[in-house]
């Protein structure tokens, strides 16, 4: 398994005839996008809107072509190219990819590729080479408290109302809190996960959602804090675990109801107001399990790692929260993270994030897809022009949706299908839909074929970027 950087060509190049990797390093951002592959990436390769995929050292012209200024159907054609080379020199199921591309580079490649990381996804033009300079200084940097801020703090932030729209039901979350920082950085103030599977939602919705701090431990820290900042003697009737029906029935009649539901509420308002949080995808318990506590170690064991003087769960009466500066009393003095650990840690932040949606409910399609693909390389003049037809079609309403200004819009394969009066082109149009989906974009419904009548996939609409570079 190779790791193989793809950088997109650029408007600034040299004047003369050199290896791609020189002609090309006149712009700023290529500089930076290939000092960050050379320190991630096995192989690099660039993507020419000239010469298709070139090795890093070939020795190529200067020339004057974009494929911002080429039609939908030779960007297909050019995409066809650079898979066809692509194949060549790797493994489009095993290898993974890191993609310093720009979308119109990627458009047409994404929806072969298993493993990716999208390191520039959601970044405007002016926000690249920042986010590249901060990349290639988590790279770089040796202290595993500190990269462990960097990597987590450039993950897509969450809050409470964003929930439903983690693509993956296993996983572990990292939670900040507002007022809270560590090195010019939003600090880490709790590391959660769960046992059982597909359970990720359902924590994180307990935390967020469901006022019962019985329900939650996080919630009930919270709740901790706020009655011994006031000295409110209810504290030793909450330490109480009413869900056991020995203590219900031993100190039910302690329970003030009233009381409690305004401490639930306030509990709430606290969370939705000061807690943001990211998530990574780790399916098997053994493992999320054991980062969690690796992840949780690692920070305790960091004498320069703690809380303000103002976070609330200075409050908090157990010793290990406040001393820590985290929401955890598990895992404190537990193993923190080996380096074989920390690599796992940013591969599943990285590729597993960026990876995940892709192969939600595709897996089972895509050799339909590759064979509906190959069956349009035989039929050109009628497959590929009803595919470009899909793309245009799609790419339209998502525009008019974003015009009336929603955040996303949800497509259904057999509208499309329908609207376009199509006949017998159901898995062309479901590979299309898969193909124009980004990180963060949502498969609402999909079936075991994955190219169906009822695929439904949500679209986030993200606003335009302009520029000539990656």
């Amino acid at each position: 398994m190779a790791r193989i950087a793809l950088i997109s060509c650029t408007s600034n190049k040299k004047a003369y005839k050199c290896p791609a990797r020189d002609l090309y390093s006149e712009s700023p951002r290529f500089r930076l996008a290939y000092a960050l592959a050379k320190l991630v990436a096995d192989k690099i390769f660039i993507l020419s809107a000239k010469y298709g995929l070139v090795p890093e050292d070939m020795i190529i012209e200067p020339y004057n072509e974009t494929l911002k200024n080429k039609n939908v159907q030779e960007r297909r054609e050019w995409g066809d190219m650079v898979l066809n080379e692509l194949r060549k020199v790797s493994d489009l199921e095993r290898d993974e990819f890191i993609i310093l591309a720009g979308e119109v580079y990627q458009e047409n490649l994404m929806a072969y590729l298993v493993h990716f990381w999208l390191p520039l996804k959601g970044k405007r033009q002016g926000e690249r080479i920042p986010e590249l300079e901060r990349l290639i200084a988590l790279e770089r940097e040796s202290d595993k408290v500190i990269v462990l801020h960097m990597l987590f703090n450039g993950l897509q932030r969450l809050d409470w109302t964003m929930i439903n729209r983690i693509p993956y039901k296993n996983g572990i979350y990292i939670m900040f809190e507002k007022g809270e920082s560590y090195h010019g950085m939003d600090r880490i103030v709790r590391v959660g996960t769960h046992s059982g599977q597909d359970r990720l939602l359902k924590r994180l919705r307990d935390h967020f959602l469901e006022e019962d701090a019985d329900g939650s431990i996080f919630r009930k820290n919270i709740g901790r804090a706020f009655l011994k900042m006031t000295s409110d003697p209810y504290l030793q009737v909450l330490e109480i675990d009413m869900h056991k029906s020995k203590n219900k029935r031993n100190y039910g009649h302690l329970i003030n109801e009233g009381f409690e539901t305004e401490l639930e509420a306030k509990i709430s308002r606290y969370l939705r107001d000061n807690i943001t949080f990211v998530c990574f995808p780790v399916d098997e318990e053994a493992e999320r399990l054991r980062l969690e506590e690796g992840i949780i170690a690692t920070l305790n064991r960091d004498p320069s790692f703690g809380p303000s003087n103002n976070w609330l769960g200075l409050n908090n009466p157990a010793s290990e929260i406040s001393s820590s500066g985290l929401w955890n009393k598990q895992g404190l003095k537990g193993q923190p993270l080996s380096d074989e650990e920390l690599e796992r840690v940013k591969w599943l932040a990285r590729f597993g994030n960026d990876s995940y949606i892709k192969n939600m409910g595709r897996e089972a399609g895509l050799q339909r897809a590759v064979n509906c693909s190959r069956k349009a390389r035989e039929s050109p003049d009628l497959e590929r022009k009803t595919a470009d037809d899909v793309r245009q079609y799609i790419e339209k309403l998502l525009q008019e949706a974003k015009i009336r200004g929603e955040d996303y819009i949800d497509l259904v394969s057999g509208d499309i299908h329908k609207q376009m009066g199509m006949k017998n082109r159901m898995p062309q149009v479901c590979r299309i839909m898969y193909e124009k989906m980004q990180a963060g974009d949502e498969l609402i419904h999909t079936t075991p074929s994955g190219m169906s009548s009822t695929i439904k996939i949500r679209y986030y609409l993200r606003p335009a970027t302009k520029g000539n570079d990656i």
